[in-house]
C-alpha cells in the first residue's frame, strides 16, 4: 500500500498532465463550492426579498384599509360626542323627575328624540350589531336596534368595559370580548367592542359612554389577502400594543411572530425555521398589524440550486479529467515550446524565434510571439523618442507662456514715465502701491510672510481705495509694539479689507471709517477688522460657515473672500484658531485669531522671494 502511494506521488510530479487535473479539479471543486453558496445567498436574498417587498406591500395596504375602517368608528362616535342635542338629551335623562311627572314616560320621549338624532349612524357600517350609550354609573340610556340574540345586561357588561379602559378620556378603546350569543353553539361568541367616555365640550365633564359592539368580521375581510400558503397568521394591535384581533393560518403553527419596535420587515426565528415578519403602523391612531411568512420553502429553493451547483462542478471535474487525458500531450507540447521561449526572452535573449508547428490557434500564438520579438526594439525606440519629443514641446509651451513678473516691470515702467514726463506724483503713488500689491501677490501663497509685511500691502490697497473714495474714507491701521516679525500666512489680510469695500460700503453715503488694529491675546495674535458700513446679515454669516469651500490645489490661488481664509486658517493651524464675526450696531467687526510665532529667517526668506520674483 504505501509502495503504490510512492508510486503515484512520483507520477505526479514527473507528469505536467497529472498536475494539471489534479490542480484543475482542485479549483473545479473549489469554485463549485464558492459559486454555489454564492447562488444560493444571492438567490435566497432575492427571494427574501422579492417576498418582503410584496407581503410589506400588502401589509401596508391592508392596514391602510384597517385605518379607513377605524376612521369610519370615530367618525360615528365623534358625531355622538360633539353634537350638541344628544348631550342635552343625556343630561336630561338622568336628571330627577319633576313633582307629578313620571320619569319612566320621559326618559321614553327622550329617547326616542334621542334615537331620531343617532338615526344616521344605523346605516353607517352593517358590522355594527349594537350602540348602547350609558350614564356615568353604567345605567343604559339608549339601546339601537341589534343582531345579537339576547341584550347585554347593564351596568354589568358596562363594569366588564370599564376595567378593560386604560385611557378613560375622550379616546376610543378597543377590547374584544366573549358575548352570549343563543345562536352560537358554544352559547358564545367573539365580538369587538369599542368603548368612547362621553365628556362635554364647554364643561369637560363626563356624562356617559358610548359603547358599539362590531362584529370580528369588521376586520376579517381586511386581513384575508394576508393569509397566504406560507403566512403564519395576521395580528391587530391596538395604540396600548394589546393585542386586539388575530385570524390564523389555515394549518395550525407553533410559531407566533413577536411585535417589533417600529415598522418594516424583520426576520425572527424559533428552534425549528426562520420566519419573515412584516410590522405596520396606521399613525394616525398608532395601530399596528403585524403578520409573518415562513422562509423554509425560500431557504428549500436556494439549497436545490447550491445541490446543482454542486453536481455540476463534479460532472465538469470528469469531463476535464478525460479531455485533458486523451488531448493534453499534443495540446500542451505548442505551449510548453512557448513558454519555454518566453523563459528565454525573460533572461534578456530578444532574439528568440520559434518554429510554426500548426495553423491553429497555437499557430497563431506562435506567429504573434515572433512578430512580437522582432519589433519591440523598434517598439522600445518610437516610445523612448516620442517621450523625448512630448518633453522638448512641453519645454517649448512654459518658455512661451506670459511671465507674470512682466506685469510688475511694466508698472515699474509707467511709474518713471509718469513722474520724469508728467509730474504726476498722485497718480506715481497709485502706480507703486498696485505694483507693490502685485509683486506681494505674485509671490506663491505659500512662501513665508510677516505681520509688518501684511500691513504694508493693507496700506497700498488702502492708498488705491482713497483715490476712490477720497475725504470720505478714514483708516486707522494700529499695531502693537513688538508683532512686526509674527509670521502669518500670505494675503490673510486683504480678502477681509476688500471684502469690506466691496460688500459694507458699496451702497454707503458719508463718513466711512476702517479700523485695523493688531495686538497680543495670551499667547496668540488678535487682528480685528471693523468698519461701519451696512453690516452682515446673521443669515450671511450662516451661510459662510455652512458654504465652506473645500480645498483643491487647482484653486490655490482662488484666496479671495471670507471662506477662503477660514479654510486656509484651519489647514495650517487646525480648529483652536480661525476667524470670528461679530455684527455691531453700526458695521461689522472680523476678528482673526492666529498663532504668534515669532522666526528669524521668515525676514530674509521673504526678501529672497521678493528678489527672485522680479522679470
Amino acid at each position: 500500500m504505501m509502495m503504490k502511494r510512492r508510486l503515484m506521488i512520483q507520477y505526479i510530479r514527473q507528469h505536467f498532465k497529472a498536475k494539471l487535473i489534479i490542480s484543475l479539479s482542485v479549483i473545479i471543486t473549489v469554485c463549485s463550492l464558492v459559486t454555489g453558496y454564492i447562488s444560493y445567498r444571492i438567490n435566497l436574498n432575492l427571494f427574501e426579498g422579492e417576498i418582503s417587498s410584496q407581503y410589506l406591500k400588502t401589509s401596508e395596504q391592508t392596514m391602510m384599509q384597517i385605518g379607513y375602517k377605524l376612521q369610519d368608528i370615530y367618525r360615528i362616535t365623534d358625531f355622538i360626542f360633539f353634537h350638541p342635542y344628544v348631550e342635552q338629551l343625556i343630561l336630561q335623562m338622568q336628571a330627577e323627575a319633576k313633582e307629578h311627572e313620571s320619569a319612566a314616560y320621559r326618559n321614553y320621549l327622550l329617547e326616542r328624540e334621542l334615537a331620531e338624532v343617532l338615526l344616521p349612524i344605523k346605516s353607517e357600517t352593517p358590522h355594527i350589531r349594537a350602540v348602547y350609550i350609558t350614564d356615568v354609573r353604567g345605567n343604559n340610556l339608549y339601546y339601537s336596534q341589534s343582531n345579537i340574540s339576547r341584550p347585554l345586561q347593564f351596568p354589568e357588561f358596562y363594569k366588564q368595559v370599564e376595567q378593560g379602559m386604560l385611557n378613560p378620556l375622550a379616546e376610543i378603546v378597543w377590547q374584544r370580548l366573549m358575548l352570549r350569543d343563543e345562536l352560537e353553539p358554544t352559547g358564545e361568541k367573539s365580538y369587538l367592542v369599542a368603548a368612547r367616555k362621553l365628556m362635554s365640550p364647554k364643561q369637560h365633564t363626563l356624562y356617559g359612554t358610548v359603547i358599539l359592539i362590531i362584529d370580528e368580521a369588521f376586520f376579517q375581510e381586511s386581513l384575508d389577502p394576508l393569509l397566504t400558503d406560507r403566512a403564519m397568521g395576521a395580528y391587530l394591535y391596538d395604540q396600548y400594543n394589546r393585542l386586539l384581533y388575530s385570524l390564523g393560518p389555515s394549518q395550525p403553527s407553533s410559531f407566533r411572530p413577536e411585535l417589533e419596535e417600529g415598522e418594516g420587515t424583520f426576520v425572527q426565528s424559533n428552534s425549528t425555521a426562520d420566519y419573515l415578519t412584516v410590522t405596520s403602523v396606521y399613525e394616525p391612531r398608532a395601530f399596528k398589524l403585524l403578520s409573518g411568512v415562513s422562509l423554509s420553502e425560500i431557504k428549500k429553493k436556494g439549497r436545490n440550486v447550491y445541490k446543482l451547483a454542486l453536481v455540476s462542478g463534479f460532472i465538469s471535474i470528469l469531463l476535464m479529467t478525460v479531455s485533458v487525458s486523451f488531448l493534453g500531450g499534443k495540446m500542451l507540447k505548442p505551449l510548453q515550446v512557448l513558454v519555454k521561449a518566453m523563459h528565454r526572452v525573460r533572461e534578456g535573449n530578444l532574439r528568440v524565434a520559434i518554429p510554426k508547428a500548426s495553423a491553429d490557434e497555437f499557430g497563431f500564438l506562435t506567429d504573434s510571439f515572433n512578430r512580437m520579438m522582432t519589433n519591440i526594439d523598434t517598439l522600445i525606440q518610437e516610445v523612448y523618442v516620442s517621450k523625448l519629443s512630448e518633453k522638448e514641446a512641453e519645454l517649448k509651451a512654459l518658455q512661451a507662456q506670459l511671465n507674470p513678473h512682466f506685469l510688475h516691470n511694466t508698472l515699474n515702467t509707467i511709474y518713471w514715465k509718469i513722474i520724469l514726463l508728467y509730474d504726476d506724483e498722485e497718480t506715481a503713488s497709485l502706480v507703486t502701491s498696485l505694483s507693490d500689491l502685485l509683486k506681494y501677490a505674485l509671490a506663491p501663497v505659500s512662501t513665508p510672510s510677516t505681520l509688518q509685511e501684511e500691513l504694508a500691502q493693507i496700506r497700498n490697497y488702502i492708498t488705491i481705495q482713497e483715490a476712490r473714495y477720497g475725504s470720505e474714507l478714514h483708516v486707522s491701521i494700529e499695531m502693537e509694539e513688538g508683532l512686526e516679525e509674527g509670521g502669518m500666512q500670505r494675503l490673510l489680510l486683504q480678502p477681509l479689507v476688500e471684502n469690506v469695500f466691496i460688500h459694507a460700503f458699496r451702497d454707503m453715503t458719508g463718513e466711512k471709517r476702517l479700523s485695523i488694529r493688531a495686538c497680543r491675546q495670551g499667547g496668540d495674535l488678535r487682528i480685528d477688522i471693523e468698519d461701519n458700513g451696512c453690516g452682515m446679515p446673521a443669515g450671511t454669516v450662516g451661510r459662510i460657515w455652512a458654504e465652506q469651500a473645500v480645498h483643491a490645489e487647482s484653486r490655490e490661488r482662488e484666496s479671495i473672500g471670507i471662506r477662503n481664509v477660514i479654510r486656509r486658517i484651519f489647514l495650517v493651524h487646525g480648529d483652536a484658531y480661525g476667524l470670528e464675526i461679530h455684527p455691531l450696531l453700526h458695521g461689522t467687526r472680523m476678528s482673526l485669531k492666529l498663532p504668534f510665532i515669532m522666526d528669524p529667517d521668515k525676514k530674509g526668506g521673504a526678501e529672497d522671494a521678493d528678489s527672485a520674483g522680479r522679470g
